[in-house]
């Protein structure tokens, strides 16, 4: 049964991925009083990418067209270690929160090579400030997740989702918010949204992770663009199942509650990261480490209240 969901837990996620994407701009559209496209547009963009044709310089390495595979791969095995909908079924060294965040981060590191090797200007720009904002948000990552794994008394993200799918609403309710505040702030950053990075502009003077990808075309934009909206949907889909810990899949849970609370965590995720993008503005790059800092203390907070309780100081 565990094996089951396991595999169904990361097919879902895989598939419905592109769908997020579509939907944050479906409803940024509406909050800036446009139509806006179709939420399923991304699964067409994909692939009319795939049928198209490569550009690639002959002074890129072999690094260049490594890169997009290497950012599939890690997309793929994200999605089926990071729980997403259901806990007790991913084996606990497999979500290990330093595993996962090391994927995140060999993830980028990897990015960063593939923006480097064609030696242009923008990608060795994105590159320097992917650099930059990874250096900043490591901490608070890993602060923020320790604050919940030492309530939940487990390095596991399976085991702090089983944890917090068990918890009362007054239990630890105050640390869990400055964590998930902290994570959210966190997730934006990772994801290259509002108010670090514009995912829809190639400004040269604003570009981050646009900047990294600006010389890929055709099928290896496509894995870049497909591994970036699993990496979106796993990051809030997570965030939101601590959050809103109902209807979790687990052995003897009622499947109609389960799909029921999935499309709610689904549809409102997305909903406030466009509702994030509409009311606020792109920060100042020389400003981020005020941003990230901000981040660090929250969880740090987070981090002091759980030891308290624990410790009973």
């Amino acid at each position: 049964m565990n094996g089951m969901l396991f595999i169904l837990q990361g097919v879902v996620t895989l598939m419905l991925a592109p769908l997020m994407v579509g939907l944050v701009r479906f409803f940024k559209a509406r909050f800036q009083n446009r139509r806006g496209a179709v939420p399923w547009l991304p699964y067409v963009s994909l692939w009319s990418l795939f049928a198209k044709d490569m550009t690639i310089t002959r002074y890129s390495s072999w690094v260049f067209r490594f890169v997009p595979f290497v950012l599939a791969s890690i997309a793929l095995v994200l999605a089926f270690v990071v729980p997403t909908f259901a806990y007790g079924v991913v084996p606990p060294f497999l979500s290990n929160l330093f595993l996962v965040g090391g994927l995140f981060a060999f993830g980028s590191a990897w990015l960063v090579l593939g923006g480097m090797d064609t030696a242009s200007a923008f990608g060795n720009m994105g590159a320097s400030r992917e650099m930059t904002l990874a250096a900043l948000v490591e901490p608070a990552l890993y602060v923020s997740l320790a604050t919940i794994a030492f309530a939940a008394g487990s390095w596991s993200l399976d085991g702090m989702l089983a944890h917090e799918a068990g918890l009362s609403w007054h239990g630890g309710a105050l640390p869990l918010s400055f964590a998930l505040g902290a994570l959210l702030l966190v997730a934006l950053t990772e994801n290259a949204r509002y108010p670090v990075d514009n995912p829809a502009t190639h400004l040269e003077l604003t570009m981050v992770h646009e900047a990294m990808v600006l010389e890929y075309s055709g099928p290896y934009l496509a894995l870049l663009e497909y591994a970036a909206a699993v990496k979106l949907t796993v990051t809030m889909l997570f965030l939101f199942a601590l959050a809103l810990p109902f209807g979790l899949m687990h052995v003897g849970a009622s499947p109609l509650a389960v799909v029921f609370w999935y499309i709610v965590r689904f549809v409102f995720a997305s909903f406030i990261v466009a509702f994030i993008e509409s009311v606020i503005v792109k920060m100042r790059f020389y400003r981020m480490q005020e941003y990230l800092s901000l981040a660090l203390f929250v969880a740090l907070a987070g981090l002091v209240l759980v030891l308290m309780q624990q410790f009973s100081f």
